[in-house]
């Protein structure tokens, strides 16, 4: 994982450079049989209920989604406040900041899904509006899948790791989150 914050006349204040963080959990690997198998797997949403990922083969939905749009905080690259470790277990970030511009809300952006021979990266940039500093402690990665129980989209966290950055008023951290291997 890396980051990259600027100030609010969009000089660099910090980059991180690249930092070993990866947590997958277990519904990350939910998705890869659902994957290896073309079979329906079970998978722990970000609310902590049951659904179901529906097969890739044959399915007309998306099978996982990263690439949310500006002002989704619902799927993609997620940020929050939580301190406590990551493990295998979890679904959701322990204390997730919302998208918005108040009081301790982060602009979400974009996201994008970068693709190399050996890694798959999600980037997305927070702006900081809210009229004072704020302290991210946690990133995660919300998958968006079609949840076959549901017959509607959901999402399942498939990694959190702890990284801490704080981004000035006025300011933007742009988060590049690579899975590697």
């Amino acid at each position: 994982m890396r980051a990259v914050v600027k100030d609010r006349s969009g000089r660099i204040i910090e980059d991180t450079g690249w930092k070993k963080t990866n947590t997958l959990t277990k519904n990350f690997y939910a998705f890869l049989r659902a994957a290896m198998g073309a079979t329906n797997t079970s998978v722990v949403r970000d609310d902590g209920t049951t659904g179901t990922i529906e097969a890739p083969n044959g399915g007309a939905h998306y099978f996982i989604w990263e690439a949310a749009g500006e002002e989704n905080d619902a799927w993609g690259l997620v940020a929050g406040t939580g301190t406590t470790s990551p493990t295998r277990d979890d679904y959701k970030l322990e204390s997730k900041i919302p998208h918005g511009t108040g009081a301790g809300q982060l602009y979400y952006y974009a996201s994008g899904v970068v693709y190399g021979a050996d890694y798959i990266e999600v980037r997305r940039s927070f702006g900081n509006q809210s009229g004072a500093e704020i302290t991210i402690n946690e990133v995660g990665l919300l998958a968006r899948y079609y949840d076959v129980d549901a017959g509607v989209y959901q999402s399942a966290l498939i990694a959190r790791s702890l990284f801490t950055l704080s981004i000035p008023d006025g300011g933007i951290a742009t988060i590049y989150y690579r899975i590697s291997g």
